[in-house]
């Protein structure tokens, strides 16, 4: 039986993990660690426990009860916007907390496999031309959680090189999908669409720099992404998860007005508009296409529309 452990089991990503081993793996069980007192769901195959992660010997006899062969590293605080205002709380709860794993792993069971998740915001500010980010690149964090994010990513190659632990490491893009909780700005976008929609049409949205471009890319395509890393990819190497494709915040909501057959008003809100801005953020994903055969599987305009269905039912 394979067993898995995931921090932030109860977060966006981490219910889309799971759906994902219940759809491709057989014989598995899965412990998850979460913050919140009570378990996401319930399944013969999954336990849970209720961890501060920052907590060294409660992580640590988890570790050591649980004895997983592969541990997926989710729990962050993974908002741009909120790091600038607790920068502190941001690297407890990136840095801070993926060392105390670290740690516990190096002592209790140093041949599991980890997948360390990382952000596109690691790259800072590179010109247009520069695009799209590879691998290779230099990292000039911008804000205070690409920082943090920088910082998990060396101590991940220190613990792979000098440890000899088997950690990857992602440098993810913008992820989006359905249940994407609305302090994000896509789902938040969809939802006030949404609701212009449901209110005969007409509205305003709030917004900040619309005239940024990012690479989305779905959040289950990621997931299948985060597979095949952790189960296949190289210890102390580091993939980028993304499109491709570059996409401007003016363009999706559009895109999301046609659809809904609306034509809402914009108000730019200088409160979501941040202290510094990266303009242009396209990644590559030839590496994880070479190397691990993923591919992508769900269009951009198929995830908006699973996104506008799920904020019509809620």
């Amino acid at each position: 039986m394979k067993k898995y452990l995931i921090t932030g089991v109860g977060g966006f990503v981490g219910r889309y993990f799971w759906e994902y081993l219940t759809a491709h793996e057989n014989d598995f069980c899965v412990c998850g660690l979460d913050i919140a007192p009570d378990a996401p769901w319930q399944d013969e195959r999954f336990s849970y426990s209720q961890v501060n992660l920052l907590e060294a010997a409660a992580l640590r006899e988890i570790i050591v009860s649980f004895a997983p062969d592969y541990i997926v590293h989710l729990a962050s605080l993974s908002s741009v916007g909120q790091s600038w205002k607790v920068p502190a709380g941001c690297f407890s709860n990136n840095t801070g907390i993926f060392l105390a794993l670290a740690e516990a792993v190096r002592a209790e069971c140093p041949a599991a496999r980890i997948l360390s998740v990382g952000s596109s915001e690691e790259y800072g500010n590179y010109p247009l031309e520069a695009m799209p980010l590879r691998e290779e690149y230099a990292l000039k964090p911008g804000n205070p959680y690409a920082v943090a994010r920088v910082a998990q990513e060396m101590l991940s190659k220190l613990y792979a090189e000098g440890y000899g632990l088997n950690v990857m490491m992602t440098r993810s893009f913008n992820h989006i999908g359905p249940r994407q909780r609305d302090v994000f700005v896509v789902p938040s976008f969809v939802k006030q669409l949404v609701q212009i929609k449901k209110s005969g049409g007409k509205g305003t949205m709030r917004v900040g720099n619309i005239e940024v471009v990012r690479d989305f890319l779905d959040v289950r395509d990621v997931i299948d992404a985060y597979y095949r890393i952790l189960t296949r990819g190289v210890p102390g190497e580091v993939y980028n998860v993304c499109s491709g494709q570059g996409i401007k915040l003016r363009t999706l909501i559009e895109t999301v007005a046609k659809i809904l057959e609306i034509e809402p008003a914009i108000e730019v809100d200088p409160a979501l508009v941040r202290p510094t801005e990266n303009m242009c953020i396209i990644g590559s994903c030839e590496k994880l296409k070479a190397e691990l055969g993923w591919a992508q599987a769900f269009s951009f305009e198929k995830t908006l529309n699973d996104m506008i269905e799920f904020w019509e039912k809620n």
